[in-house]
């Protein structure tokens, strides 16, 4: 579980001070601003969309909508109800989602506003990155607006500002198809990440125990119960109830390059290596879920899902090239931000340390 988030307004209750449940249930603010998102659409894509059909969008597709189906499949693929977990979705500076379950306190899901931010950007970013990759503009437009991605957002927690956003959407241009691939794309990494999460709170309740030798063991295991569901939706869920599109199977994957490239990114810049003693490194997640998806179980047609997995990793690669080509030339100097990463590293350092009982 990450641990990520800020405790506001909570001295003023019997003036205590808060505990963990509260500080992340109840942690952090809300940036959102459906009203403004609408009217960038209709600037930006004035030929496509009416304000009644992004409402109605929006009322279909959304984070609760999708916590809802998955708890479905929960209960039908394994007998899981899981009716008391909630879902918490409020700005706390972190793209990680985490679970929150101490067997006393209401259980509930975090899905951070910074990540549904940072990886619909990210999927638009590299989708038209990857199609018009031969158009130097659009090159080095997307090329920049990633590595901001992965520095000012991914390492240092802020949410991309209105500047940031029109950037994108100017470099996008009105290009309706990388709109739909992006969004189709993210909700089936939405559901993955719930069902990953749902998982820890199914495998606490059967009681399945887990080693601290091989703390990883349980989440390669919470990415097997959650691909299996995104893949079984995927199946059952077609015609005018389509809820996540066949091509977008390897959205999973991609999330994975997502994390990847967030720590690769983070090790060039600040020399910073991934730590996650609980949680194995995305490419070791990412060849486990090619593993299940792989198998005869699941009959659905791959192949425009695998060529647009194969143009994403194209650009994945071209950015890490890039990257470590610019630094070691000095032309990534006016982005790092040095002291204030060498901070943030004591501080996890010492909170670690803390809970070690060091």
């Amino acid at each position: 579980m990450e641990k990520n988030g800020n405790a506001h307004h909570f001295w003023g209750k019997f003036m205590l001070p808060p505990d963990d449940y509260e500080i992340f249930k109840f942690g952090g603010n809300s940036l959102k601003d459906e009203e403004r998102g609408i009217k960038t659409m209709l600037k930006y894509f004035p030929s496509y969309f009416t304000e009644e059909q992004l409402k109605e969008n929006i009322a279909r597709y959304n984070l609760q909508t999708m916590f809802d189906i998955v708890k479905r499949y929960f209960a039908k693929e394994y007998g899981y109800i899981g009716t008391e977990i909630e879902l918490s979705n409020l700005y706390q500076s972190s793209i990680n989602s985490y679970i929150y379950n101490d067997s006393v306190n209401p259980t509930f899901i975090h899905i951070d506003e910074l990540f549904e931010s940072t990886v619909m950007g990210f999927l638009l970013a590299m989708f038209k990155w990857s199609k018009d990759f031969e158009n130097p503009e659009i090159y080095g437009e997307c090329f920049r607006y990633i590595l901001f991605l992965m520095n000012d957002v991914c390492i240092f927690g802020e949410m991309q500002g209105m500047d940031a956003n029109h950037a994108l959407m100017n470099t996008l241009n009105g290009d309706i198809q990388i709109l739909q691939l992006a969004e189709d794309c993210y909700w089936t990494i939405v559901v993955f990440s719930l069902a990953h999460e749902i998982a820890h709170a199914y495998f606490a309740s059967i009681g399945r125990k887990y080693t601290k030798e091989h703390p990883e063991k349980e989440e390669y295991d919470a990415d097997m119960i959650a691909y299996h569901i995104v893949l079984k939706i995927i199946m059952e869920e077609k015609g005018s109830d389509t809820i996540l599109e066949e091509y977008t199977y390897l959205a999973p994957m991609i999330y994975m390059d997502f994390f990847d490239l967030y720590y690769y990114t983070d090790r060039v810049l600040y020399k910073t290596v991934f730590r996650g003693w609980q949680h194995p490194a995305p490419v070791k997640r990412k060849s486990r879920l090619f593993a299940v998806a792989d198998n005869d179980d699941y009959d659905f047609d791959t192949s425009d899902g695998n060529h647009l997995y194969s143009g994403f990793l194209d650009v994945y690669d071209e950015f890490k090239d890039q990257l470590l080509m610019k630094m070691e030339k000095g032309k990534l100097y006016k982005v790092l931000r040095t002291e204030k990463r060498a901070l943030m590293r004591r501080r996890v350092d010492n909170e670690q340390k803390r809970s070690n009982g060091i």
